[in-house]
């Protein structure tokens, strides 16, 4: 964990045991609520073992297979989509501005299908 980490880990540990809102805790500090919420759910999601902007952590089940196919190269053509992920027999067609953390879900789940 960052020195910055440690700071929102403390900071949001303040916010919950003061019992107010976000909003109401951060009146007169140098950050906003805004910020304070998005750090803690960011947290949360570090503790779950997924990362920032939706990258998923190193995993001790490697995935066996996944092929990426660009739109040009998919061999079923799908209207307005940016890039088809073909594993374990699934077939995801991706669009600019797809759910991150919901694909890395998906994938975790067909890994675990493979393996079993």
């Amino acid at each position: 964990m960052t020195k910055t980490d440690e700071k929102w880990v403390e900071r949001i540990r303040q916010w919950k045991e003061s019992g107010r809102t976000a909003e109401e805790f951060t009146l007169g500090k140098p950050y906003k609520a805004s910020t304070l919420k998005w750090r803690a759910a960011d947290l949360r999601r570090q503790a779950a073992g997924s990362s920032r902007y939706g990258k998923a952590r190193a995993s001790a089940t490697p995935i066996r297979m996944a092929r990426v196919v660009s739109r040009g190269r998919a061999s079923v053509a799908v209207p307005s989509v940016g890039l088809v992920v073909e594993m374990s027999g699934a077939r995801i067609s991706l669009s600019r501005g797809f759910d991150a953390e919901l694909l890395a879900d998906v994938v975790r789940v067909l890994a675990a299908q493979v393996t079993r």
